[in-house]
């Protein structure tokens, strides 16, 4: 890893990144510094040696220590390893926390200490990363900034408190591992809770392609092959051994070639895979985890998109939802017929569930595929489960996207000027498979700590993108202020977010569609004292 003074320093998969960009690239737009991760970070500021706050250092556990703990701690062990899960009768082989498509639910209090020990059982190296959580900086599982990657065969205990309640999740930060079995949810309760909801329910939504004829790492190969091959990726290891047989190859080309979709809401294309099977909590729409709650209660749902490229359109056959949360921040109840939910973000809804057997529908936005469940009243018999193929008239109903949503006062950001006042450009290469960020702010994102940050990114590719801030939840200005650790950034527009510089260290910033982030679109925030 780079240090003050040592200029910038590439690793493999940045050199092939920047090679992929070819020859005339580095000129496009004015484009300036190109942030991204290897193997080997890169310094942001080359000719100016900074004093940076690194993950070990006594700023990171002085954060720790000013956390409210409320004396108890939460345990679990999560053992990663290989698999062969049930999907409808699928039988595949993947790799999981625990033996099935998705990780178990972790589920502790806001003031909670979490001790959780990793087991890699896995024959490459692995991390965990605690999506949403204001971590300490030296726990937040992103090889190689914040920890050492787990080793194939070896252990390691991460120790936090989670200061905030809400829906969480987490996933492995090591190459396309995630686009696996290695997620789950992570909820944590508040005990002021204000919503009145009478039950609580999950859903993970997902996409899976991994055993069905192919593999994350065919399919990154497929898109662009100069930056494939198993050398390596972001988390600081080998995602697998490379192994892409010609029948690996042959179905993860027909999965990028099949179309690419397109929504209006989400500005154009939406995505570059067509993923064969989509699940919620691990199952396919023939093989439902139904839902129960009695009718008349209120209840609670809490949408986590864990895929990997897929963004959802969701919504429950027959009612109404109240959307009342947002990446475990409040916000003003607002109804709803449907939402879009990109990767990583999550929301929750209540329903007043009503008598009877309902399907629930997450359709692939601007393509064809869906995940679906059932909402089944007690009071209903348990007969087949209906199965809509992914046509509710609620998908079409009122759209509430999250630029109508507000805060509720509790979440509001205090209004502040920015001390630092950044711009970045999320691009893409021409039509080639590599993605980044540019401008001469791309490289040198540092901060103070109690200062307030501004960072508008401006995003001159033809996609959407989630960008998602480690360790920080942020406001977005134009919606209101509303809070968020993961937002859309629309093809073509502006869009910028402010957070308070209150969480020391070293945090990764990059796109939450998996394939953009293995293919370049990510850079750090680095605090200097």
């Amino acid at each position: 890893m780079s240090r003050p003074g040592s200029g910038v320093v590439m690793g493999r998969r940045r050199f092939l990144s920047l090679g992929a960009l070819g020859a005339g690239a580095l000129g496009l737009g004015a484009m300036g510094t190109i942030a991204g991760c290897s193997s080997t970070a890169a310094s942001p500021t080359p000719t100016t040696d900074l004093d940076y706050i690194l993950p070990a250092d006594p700023e990171v556990a002085a954060a720790e220590s000013a956390r409210a703990w409320n004396g108890t701690t939460a345990a679990f062990a999560l053992a990663a390893g290989f698999s062969t899960v049930d999907l409808g009768g699928r039988l595949v082989d993947t790799w999981t926390y625990g033996g099935a498509a998705v990780a178990p639910e972790l589920r502790l209090k806001s003031g909670d200490r979490v001790n959780v020990s990793v087991q890699n059982g896995l024959d490459a190296e692995t991390t965990l990363h605690w999506h949403g959580i204001r971590i300490r900086n030296d726990m937040d599982g992103a090889a190689p900034t914040t920890q050492a990657p787990i080793g194939a065969g070896s252990s390691f205990e991460y120790n936090f408190i989670a200061p905030d309640p809400g829906t969480y999740w987490y996933h492995s930060h090591s190459g396309l591992q995630a686009d696996r079995g290695l997620f789950g949810a992570m909820i944590v309760e508040d005990p002021n809770d204000t919503t009145g909801a009478d039950v609580d329910a999950v859903l993970v939504l997902d996409d899976w392609l991994d055993g069905l004829g192919t593999n994350p790492d065919s399919v990154l190969m497929a898109l662009n092959p100069a930056i494939s091959g198993g050398h390596g990726g972001h988390g600081g290891g080998a995602t697998t051994p490379a192994k892409h047989s010609e029948a690996d190859m042959s179905v993860a080309q027909q999965l990028v070639s099949g179309g690419h979709g397109s929504s209006e809401p989400l500005g154009g294309m939406t995505q570059h895979i067509a993923y064969p099977l989509h699940l919620i909590n691990g199952r396919p729409p023939d093989d439902p985890a139904v839902v129960t709650a009695a009718p008349g209660s209120t209840l609670r749902l809490r949408i986590i998109n864990a895929a990997a490229e897929t963004p959802y359109r969701f919504a429950v056959a027959g009612h109404e939802m109240t959307i009342v949360a947002t990446d475990g921040y409040d916000v003003e109840p607002t109804p709803a017929d449907t939402i879009i939910v990109g990767m990583a973000q999550r929301y929750d809804v209540l329903v007043t569930v009503k008598s009877g057997t309902w399907p629930v529908v997450a359709k692939v936005e601007g393509r064809d595929g869906y995940a679906s469940t059932v909402l089944r009243s007690t009071d209903a018999l348990a007969l087949a489960n209906p199965d809509v193929g992914g046509n509710l008239s609620e998908l079409a109903g009122r759209l509430v996207t999250e630029s109508e949503l507000r805060p509720t006062e509790s979440a509001r950001l205090e209004t502040k000027t920015p001390d630092r006042d950044y711009h970045i450009e999320l691009i893409q290469a021409g039509d080639r498979y590599v993605w980044g960020m540019a401008g001469a702010d791309a490289g040198k994102l540092v901060m103070k700590q109690g200062e307030r940050v501004r960072i508008t990114m401006k995003n001159t590719s033809t996609m959407w993108h989630p960008m998602h801030t480690h360790g920080h939840t942020f406001a977005v200005p134009d919606y209101g202020g509303l809070r968020r650790d993961t937002v859309n950034v629309l093809p073509g527009t502006e869009l910028a977010i402010e957070f308070d510089a209150d969480n020391p260290g070293e945090w990764m910033f990059h796109c939450h569609n998996a394939y953009h982030f293995e293919a370049g679109m990510t850079a750090n925030l680095r605090y200097v004292r």
